[in-house]
């Protein structure tokens, strides 16, 4: 069972989107306890709410694509009750709720984003998505390493 899992999103065949793939990626490269768990996703769906249950964090990593480029932004979660019967509308709030509700487990969790300016088909990131990946990737790591009582 994992102390923090981190669920990054997107989709990494559009431009800013796959970041959170990326930083996945450099992530797990960076030798992190092994009681962090690392998954990568499309898109967020309820049978992620399982995994989320099990873990005392759980981090959310997805490109924002609303505000100013290269803008890292981290706040905390509550659980929110899934807002839609299509799986492609989950939030990770909704994630949240699904834990609570069906598992009564209520961990703390947190979205962290980085706002993407292109999300257009291709592999290639802005530039200032580039410029401020690795600053996304150390606020990662420090909530990771913080552990349940972490603050953004």
């Amino acid at each position: 069972m994992p102390r923090v899992l981190i669920i990054a999103y997107g989709n990494p065949l559009r431009c800013d989107d796959g970041l959170a793939w990326r930083a996945a990626e450099e992530l797990s490269k960076l030798g992190l306890p092994a009681d962090i768990q690392i998954i990568t996703r499309h898109q967020l769906t309820p049978e992620l709410a399982l995994e989320a249950s099990e873990a005392e964090t759980v981090l959310f990593i997805d490109a924002a694509q609303s505000g100013l480029p290269g803008d890292l932004t981290s706040s905390q979660l509550r659980a929110q009750p899934l807002s839609s019967a299509f799986s492609h509308d989950c939030s990770p709030a909704s994630i949240l709720g699904i834990a609570q509700e069906i598992y009564g487990s209520s961990p703390n969790a947190f979205t962290i984003s980085l706002c993407g300016e292109c999300f257009d088909h291709g592999e290639t990131f802005s530039a200032k998505v580039e410029e401020n990946l690795p600053r996304l990737i150390a606020l990662v790591s420090d909530l990771a390493a913080s552990g349940p009582v972490c603050k953004p």
